[in-house]
Order: structure tokens, then sequence, then C-alpha cells
């Protein structure tokens, strides 16, 4: 199989590759017929495939998220999105158990990751922490970031929207971590060890909430208490191993972590009601938006001046720089 990416794939083209599967969904079409609606991955980002009834009928598989597979497709657009159909498929597994190495075959090459050195991150993060903290905050956080390293240098920040990949948690923390520590240097009467602490560890539940980095998937505890509660106890269980020694200073980091997504709406049980939760909540929120918009701009492949709409975001974003006149477009709208 060739060993071409994912950010190189040109509509028209057939493909021979492998790829890891982050996302599976049987669906059924118009018709009532079977197919298989996947999303596959490498190094360079993900695209969606479908698996029509007609293939799916000689490769049924099974496939699940985590899995390495040998697909032959062919490249198409719809919608301003690149996507496969998919004419074979197999998992990397079936096709050695059916006697056929699977050549050029190289997980490494699959793993979307974020592309600062994680060491690196990890240990500017703790000096950070280090060096700006004051106990008890800071036996606090250094404490959590410890039992917490290895899950820390691998688990995404979401499954989809933000960081989704190796590494992406660690990458989000260090970027609101350092725009924290940049907004004390304005707002110079915000609690610096309280805005702080709460931007380092707002997104630990993460950790409890995600589980197979490689193909991020929501645990049970996720599911039925997502990462805010779960973030929330940790910070608690670990305060109390400790024997916190402030109550009122422990019950703000708590609000902070219980306000950060900014309203119930969008998951926080209360709003941020002081100013270092308001803090951490934007800084949250900018750094997540600012991916979002860096991952929609790399994978759009639409015509024109502006990407295609963006769901989350709800608007088409300008790519900027001169264009020809015949490819120029207007921003698009949401479909009605």
């Amino acid at each position: 199989m060739t060993d071409r990416f994912i950010s190189d794939f040109k509509e028209g083209e057939t493909v021979h590759q492998f790829f890891l599967v982050r996302r599976a969904e049987s669906r059924t079409d118009k018709s009532g017929k079977p197919f298989l609606a996947l999303v596959l991955a490498d190094k360079t980002g993900e695209i969606p495939a479908r698996v029509w009834s007609d293939v799916l009928a000689k490769c049924p598989g099974p496939f699940a998220a985590g899995d390495y597979v040998g697909v032959k497709a062919s490249v198409s657009s719809y919608q301003g999105e690149t996507q496969l159909t998919v004419q074979y498929i197999n998992t990397v597994e079936a096709l050695r158990q059916m006697g056929r190495e699977p050549k050029g075959f190289d997980p490494a090459l699959l793993h979307r990751a974020t592309p600062y050195d994680r060491e690196l991150l990890w240990r500017e993060l703790l000096e950070l922490a280090e060096a700006n903290l004051k106990p008890p905050l800071k036996d606090l956080v250094l404490a959590l970031l410890g039992k917490n390293q290895e899950a820390f240098l691998v688990c995404p920040a979401a499954r989809v929207y933000h960081h989704p990949y190796l590494g992406g948690l660690l990458e989000h923390t260090w970027f609101v971590a350092r725009l924290a520590l940049k907004c004390l240097s304005v707002y110079e009467d915000l609690n610096p060890d309280l805005a702080l602490a709460g931007a380092i560890l707002h997104d630990l539940g993460k950790i409890k909430e995600l589980a197979n980095p490689q193909a991020p998937d929501i645990t049970v505890a996720g599911a039925l208490l997502g990462h805010i509660v779960l973030g929330w106890e940790m910070v608690r269980e670990e305060a109390r191993t400790q024997n916190f020694p402030d109550p009122a200073l422990l019950l703000e980091l708590e609000h902070i972590i219980l306000s950060h997504h900014g309203s119930q709406e969008f998951g926080s049980p209360v709003p941020p009601k002081t100013r270092e939760a308001i803090l951490v909540y934007f800084l949250d929120d900018l750094d997540a938006k600012l991916k979002m918009m860096d991952m929609h701009l790399e994978s759009d492949n639409t015509p024109g001046d502006f990407t295609s709409y963006h769901r989350v975001l709800q608007r088409g974003l300008y790519k900027g720089g001169e264009r020809s006149e015949k490819d120029r477009g207007s921003s698009p709208e949401p479909e009605k």
C-alpha cells in the first residue's frame, strides 16, 4: 500500500492505504439498506468514509474505533468536505489471519498527536506551577499533576471539536495556563494562585471522561457525570488527602472547575460567579475556539475565500490571502 497522508488527498483519485478507525457507526440509507459511516485517521488528520451496502456485503467486518484497517477507496467531495467512498476494507488483524502480511503498515503514521514535544510541554507546565504558585494550592496542583502524568501525556482534550488527538489535553492546558499567567500581569487585583490553579486543573476530569486515547471514546463515568463533575471530585479527594488548610480557598477553586463551561446550557452546573472563574472560562473558550478554527481551515477544501459552514462556530471562516477572481465566494450561511 502507498504511504500518503489524508492532508494530501485530491478529489477524483484512488487511495490504497492503512488508517486508524476513529469512529464506526452502522446506519441505513433511504432505501433501508445498511451501510457503515466511518471516520478514518492518520497523523495528519481525519476523513469521513462510507462503506455502502454492496461493499459491506463483501467486507462485513466488524469494524470498531481503534482498529487499524487497510482500505481502497475513491476520494470525493460532499458539501465542501473531502470524503472516501470505500471499495475494499479489512482490519490489519484479519489480513494477517488470512496470511496477507500488511506491507508498509506503520502505526506511528496513523496516530495524530500534538505538534509540540509532549515531554517539553509537561516540564514547562510543572515549572510554571512551581514558579508561580504558593502553598497550599501549589501542593494541591503538583500532587494532582504528578499522580496523573501518564494520562496527561496521551489524553486528548475532546473526541472531536478541539485538540482531539494524543497529548491534546496537555497542549490545551499548557496554553490556557500561559494565557492566565499573561492576564494576571494585566489584571493585578485577581488572586493569582487561584486563577492559575484553576487554569491548570479546569479540564482534569477529561482523564476520567475519555478512554482509548488513540480513538477517543466516552467512559461510562464520563457519560453519566461528565468531565466537569469528575474533575471536581478529583480535586476534592486530593484536598481531603492533604487536609487542605483553607476551606474557603478550596471552595473557590472548585467553583472555577464547576463553572468553566460558562452556563448550564453548556454543561456547567453554575455560571462563573468570581473574577477568577470568569477569566478561566473565557481563556478555556478562547483556546478551544482558536483550535477549532485552525482544524477547520486545515481540513476544508471549499473553493473561494471562505470555508464551508462550521456547525459549532456557526460561521464560515475567512481563509485570507490573495485569490483569483473566479475563486472568490461569499461567506456561507447555514442551511435552512
